[in-house]
């Protein structure tokens, strides 16, 4: 019997995974609330491995040695070490086509609210301050904006979708585009290209070493409009020192955030209290369809592993 170890869930429960890998004959064993390098010797005997953010190490793997797959229930993989993982010969898959619709909603909803200042609007309201209008000035017609996104994959095209409506310039930067891989109107440009043009800046790429703290002291010195700044991406793409440096400067007029370097973040964490930002609670992949696709999509694509199927989104295929 094929056994199945699934650690840490911090958002949903277990009982969809573990409904489907049993009646496909699997054995699951769960391990709830139990930091990595407390896990039951039991552990060692898994063949697949299920984690959503829990920190996977490279320890953990050597005390794993029937380890055959890693299944990453989301997208991001910073948590998993793949290299280490391929010299094992472990498979590791993501599920990155679960949430588009989403993420996207959501990134457009940051980055609306913090256009219109509806956050700071709201607080003076909220405080007795009807009749002080001019503290959210200024805010200009989003139709005469530039919108820029750093990467544009299936999200960031999503996002330029529904933005088009609205009028507004929409620039990307991306290395690995060519001019023919852009929707049309939209323009491709260079990073300082578009730091310097966009009046709101969304953040579409992958966290890998390259875009490690893309916003950074360096490159905020390069946003001659004081933009918005929107993440929903990964938290570790933005400096977050510097971002509150600029935003308590002016130079980063607004910042609405999913996702932080930490989370979660420590309660005194500055950008949770700062007037000129919104910080969610990475929220942005969640609908109740998106949680059970996800849910879904990741047992199926297990059992088609260990029935000997091939799977999508191996991100260590060539590796192995």
């Amino acid at each position: 019997m094929k056994r199945i170890a699934l650690v840490n869930f911090s958002t949903v429960d277990y009982t969809i995974e573990e409904n489907i890998l049993r009646q496909a004959g699997c054995e699951v064993d769960i391990y709830d609330g139990v930091a990595t390098a407390d896990l039951t010797e039991t552990v060692k005997d898994a063949e697949v491995l299920v984690v959503q953010l829990q920190q996977v190490t490279e320890a953990l793997l050597a005390r794993m040695p029937s380890l055959k797959l890693i299944a990453r229930e989301g997208i991001g993989l910073d948590s998993i070490p793949v290299e280490a993982a391929s010299k094992r010969g472990i498979t590791v898959m993501n599920v990155p086509d679960y949430c588009l619709e989403e993420v996207a909603v959501h990134a457009v909803s940051l980055l609306l609210a913090s256009h219109r200042k509806l956050f700071p609007a709201s607080m003076l309201v909220r405080g007795g301050q009807w009749t002080r209008m001019p503290e959210l000035k200024p805010i200009f017609a989003l139709s005469e904006l530039t919108l820029g996104l750093i990467g544009m994959g299936r999200i960031g095209a999503q996002v330029i979708a529904r933005m088009r409506g609205f009028g507004c310039r929409i620039i990307v930067s991306d290395p690995y585009l060519s001019r023919a891989n852009v929707p049309e109107g939209v323009e491709l440009v260079s990073l300082d290209e578009l730091l310097a043009q966009s009046d709101l800046i969304s953040l579409h790429c992958p966290y890998v070493e390259e875009t490690k703290h893309i916003i950074n002291r360096h490159n905020i010195a390069k946003m001659e409009k004081k933009p918005v700044l929107i993440n929903v991406s990964r938290g570790p793409l933005i400096h977050e020192g510097d971002l509150l440096e600029a935003l308590n400067r002016g130079d980063i007029s607004f910042a609405g955030l999913d996702v932080l370097t930490e989370e979660p973040p420590a309660d005194d964490h500055p950008l949770l209290h700062h007037p000129r930002a919104i910080v969610t609670n990475h929220i942005a992949w969640y609908s109740e369809q998106s949680e059970a696709r996800l849910r879904n999509l990741t047992s199926a694509r297990i059992i088609d592993f260990l029935e000997g199927r091939a799977i999508p989104n191996v991100v260590n295929k060539k590796d192995l």
